[in-house]
């Protein structure tokens, strides 16, 4: 299984020193079994998945004690859920990767014509 992100990329990601290594590269690892989940494990992997694995690493990250809400003064935060977890569009970003346009299959031309038939052989329909 090829890693979705680097500790290096993590790290410029978040424009941060990235001191504690096992606990980001677990980070990583659970964004990127979230993503294998959905799409499958891939090598290489496409940008719109480091993105998403990235993304959601980084919540995680920047949320250690996984509160559910903060107040600091007169903003508020919200968190929507703890842990390292995918956001509704960012499923939908990887489905629509992962099914093209339109529900097509990856990798598949799109609106391309029906598979070609071959002919029936006469010699063989006929006798």
């Amino acid at each position: 299984m090829a890693d979705i992100a680097t500790l290096e990329e993590f790290a410029s990601f978040l424009q941060a020193d990235v001191n504690t290594a096992t606990a980001n590269l677990l980070l990583l690892d659970l964004a990127q079994g979230q993503i294998t989940e959905r799409i499958g494990d891939l090598d290489p992997w496409p940008t719109t998945a480091k993105a998403v694995a990235l993304e959601a690493a980084k919540r995680a990250y920047v949320n250690p004690e996984g509160l559910g809400s903060e107040t600091s003064g007169s903003t508020a935060a919200t968190y929507p859920e703890r842990g390292v977890y995918l956001t509704k569009d960012e499923v939908e970003r990887l489905q629509e990767w992962a099914n093209g346009p339109g529900g097509s299959t990856v990798g598949q031309p799109q609106g391309c014509f029906p598979e070609p038939r071959a002919w029936p052989d006469p010699v063989e329909s006929c006798w």
